[in-house]
């Protein structure tokens, strides 16, 4: 039985149940429909639901438990769907339809863009989760210049479809961010370092749009208040730009939200790509940034 084999089990399990509680007949039927459909063949049984209902606790974060007056089983509220694991039953499922697809290319556009660097992804958890020193050749955008860096790997961050390194440089013991397609020679030593108890990299880039974080310690977060048009205001509420968004107000004259972010080079690229779309109400620093970005171009396309 392979891999994939059971973790197609665990997503017929998990998607029938998130619909509604269902009784080992039903799951059963469902399974085997799903199992058609994707042309699998698997005998369900109540010994293979009972060591998936364990494994899909442990694998996915999901407690499934039985309601002996219903005699159904159903998904236990407090362990909902995590980001993780929704990222990761969205890759699988997108895998699983790729490829199932005959002709792919006459009804499957394909992004020709891909991220490079993903072969440093797997070696680099590793070196996280066992603490273990790095080494690798490392050349910026903006220099041509290669460098060979030294870290204690912290953690891996995606940022519009490109994976980041957080690590700490031990040549001046600061934390920066690199690209992983920036990347070579990554190689993993036996020397173990001893993790910073007090970093926690989800309060790290809280407040901070993309991987960019001011290393100035009197660089705080601001409050930033935006006004989008109707139109893009539905779009800003479906894909918020930031977990810290929160809606002020959403009326016929658009929609109005409030964040608190460093004010860095990404939110400012962000910011422009949406041209028209958006106006900075405040801070006035950012009003001003912007302004002055908007008055350099104007000047460019006046000649």
């Amino acid at each position: 039985m392979s891999l994939s084999d059971t973790y197609f089990r665990h997503q017929c399990m998990i998607r029938r149940l998130l619909k509604a509680p269902a009784s080992l007949q039903e799951l059963k039927d469902y399974y085997e429909l799903e199992c058609e459909t994707h042309d699998y063949n698997f005998i369900f049984s109540q010994r293979t639901f009972l060591r998936d209902k364990e494994e899909i606790l442990s694998l996915h974060k999901k407690d499934i438990q039985y309601n002996p007056s219903l005699r159904k089983y159903y998904l236990e509220e407090d362990h909902m769907p995590d980001d993780l694991g929704e990222r990761i039953a969205d890759a699988y499922n997108t895998y699983q339809a790729l490829n199932l697809a005959d002709g792919l290319s006459d009804f499957v556009y394909l992004e020709k863009r891909r991220p490079q660097g993903m072969e440093h992804f797997h070696p680099l958890l590793h070196a996280i989760r066992s603490r273990l020193v790095v080494t690798f050749q490392y050349e910026k955008y903006l220099d041509e210049n290669i460098s060979e860096r030294r870290v204690e790997p912290l953690a891996l961050k995606e940022f519009q479809s490109r994976w980041y390194l957080l690590a700490k440089d031990l040549k001046d013991h600061s934390l920066k961010t690199f690209a992983l397609d920036r990347m070579t020679a990554l190689e993993t030593s036996r020397q173990k370092y001893k993790a910073d108890k007090g970093f926690n990299v989800n309060d790290y880039f809280r407040h901070c749009f993309g991987i960019i974080r001011p290393s100035a310690p009197e660089s705080k977060p601001q409050d930033i208040v935006l006004q989008f048009g109707p139109g893009k205001g539905k779009y800003i509420k479906s894909l918020p730009l930031h977990e810290s968004q929160r809606v002020i107000k959403d009326d016929e004259e658009g929609l109005q939200v409030a964040l608190e972010l460093y004010i860095t080079h990404d939110l400012i690229m962000e910011l422009l790509s949406h041209g028209a779309d958006v106006t900075v109400l405040q801070p006035a620093s950012l009003r001003k940034t912007l302004n002055e970005i908007y008055n350099r171009a104007e000047k460019i396309y006046q000649h």
